[in-house]
């Protein structure tokens, strides 16, 4: 297919990338063993790049296997510092392990810390098993299946749903090369994709695992594990309809998809719906800990302000945390309609009593139950925000920032392209 040899040309990476790539790969691991004197422990080439999956300007990853007879202190201590010495502009950043990413010439490497264990089942920590999938797949993904593996990751990060971190909540690069290895080719993991159901069980030896996750993918090297468990419902969904809607129209778009303009803020006026806009400092904490935190926050506004009528929350992140609520109302009546206990139940006589006098209106009948016309205690979305944050928990890390949120009803105080992603409603591949 014509298309399918176009995509690769732009996404594949030349011999010669592939062989620099791999020399500066070696001379990093030289460097290291250098450095790791009479430290128990050698560094390895792990990742897509180790087993020829990568993608144009790929970041190399190397794991630093230790002794388990060092604790974590000692381990990530030691990585932080030969990290630093070894790579330009080094940034430390914080996952199960602190690791060091940075530059060796002009190539992003990350040095990343785990433990040297027999067994991939026998692991202290979750990246203990990283060795062990790239041996897994090195081992059983056919040569030729290597650009069939590109061009699912190519698909996935056009439609925006690959990567397992909690910024994406979508699928990982080995759970790419799972599925190839289970289905065969790009095009075979796509004819499957689209007949998959609310959930879906898939393993390479018919191993029967549940998990609470809409696409259970038994680790053939840890049959514990799920490897799709960070795909969302929606990123899971989003597959399913790509791929029928691929297989209908094959087009670059799917791979290489339009970028979000700005949002033309004359088109809120004609959706007749309100936006209102909150920011608050950004937590010094990791995508992975911040994003959970934050869709916990939408969660909890979108069920506790059904009364203004929630269509939609976005949310971005820069120097701060947005959110973007889009909504009918912004404010509401004075008054409310208070339902009461029906008329034969033994509490009917305490609402009476309760809102005699003090009700706009009522206590009267309608349908067998006692209402009354009361006061609305938050009028206003803001100041119901406010009740919600100041008697709820909003996250671990936002709680503690709550002094900073500020509101906005002017919708241009949002990043516009931002207001696009949660407005425009169209699929990546219409843009």
């Amino acid at each position: 297919m014509d298309l399918i040899n176009k995509v690769l040309e732009r996404i594949k990476p030349s011999e010669e990338e592939h062989k620099r790539t791999i020399q500066l790969a070696k001379n990093v691991i030289d460097e290291l063993k250098s450095l790791l004197d009479d430290i128990d422990a050698e560094p390895m080439l792990v990742g897509s790049v180790a087993k020829g999956t990568n993608l144009k300007n790929a970041d190399v990853d190397i794991f630093i296997r230790y002794s388990p007879k060092y604790d974590r202190s000692t381990i990530e201590k030691k990585t932080i510092e030969l990290g630093k010495k070894i790579l330009k502009n080094p940034l430390v950043n914080y996952a199960e392990h602190p690791y060091v990413r940075g530059k060796f010439e002009d190539v992003d490497f990350e040095i990343v810390p785990c433990y040297r264990v027999e067994e991939s089942n026998r692991k202290i920590t979750s990246v203990d098993r990283t060795p062990f999938h790239t041996e897994f797949i090195l081992k059983n993904l056919r040569e030729w299946q290597r650009d069939e593996v590109r061009l699912l990751k190519q698909f996935l990060k056009g439609i925006g749903i690959y990567g397992a971190e909690a910024r994406v909540e979508g699928f990982s690069g080995y759970l790419t090369e799972l599925l190839v290895i289970k289905f065969g080719t790009f095009m075979d993991v796509l004819k499957n994709a689209q007949r998959w159901k609310r959930k879906t069980h898939i393993s390479l030896d018919n191993t029967k695992k549940d998990f609470e996750s809409p696409l259970i993918f038994i680790d053939p090297v840890d049959p514990n594990r799920n490897v799709a468990s960070a795909v969302s419902i929606d990123n899971y969904s989003l597959l399913i309809f790509s791929s029928r809607e691929f297989l209908k129209n094959p087009n670059e778009k799917f791979f290489f998809p339009g970028q979000y303009k700005e949002f033309d803020l004359r088109k809120i006026d004609e959706r007749g719906t309100k936006i209102l806009h909150i920011w608050m400092k950004r937590p010094q904490v990791v995508d992975d800990i911040l994003f959970p935190q934050i869709r916990k926050f939408a969660r909890y506004l979108s069920e506790n302000l059904v009364e203004f009528s929630i269509t939609k929350i976005g949310y971005y992140v820069d120097n701060n945390v947005h959110l973007i609520i889009e909504s009918y109302y912004h404010d509401l009546p004075p008054l409310m309609v208070h339902e009461g206990p029906p008329v034969w139940s033994k509490n009917s006589e305490e609402f009476i009593k309760k809102w005699k006098g003090r009700a706009f209106n009522g206590p009267y009948i309608m349908n067998g139950k006692f209402f009354a016309d009361i006061e609305r205690r938050n009028r206003k979305i803001e100041d119901a925000i406010m009740k919600l944050i100041s008697s709820g928990s909003i996250g671990k890390d936002l709680d503690k920032l709550k002094e900073t949120i500020v509101f906005s009803r002017d919708p241009s105080t949002i990043d516009l392209k931002e207001l696009s992603r949660v407005l425009d409603y169209r699929f990546p591949w219409e843009l």
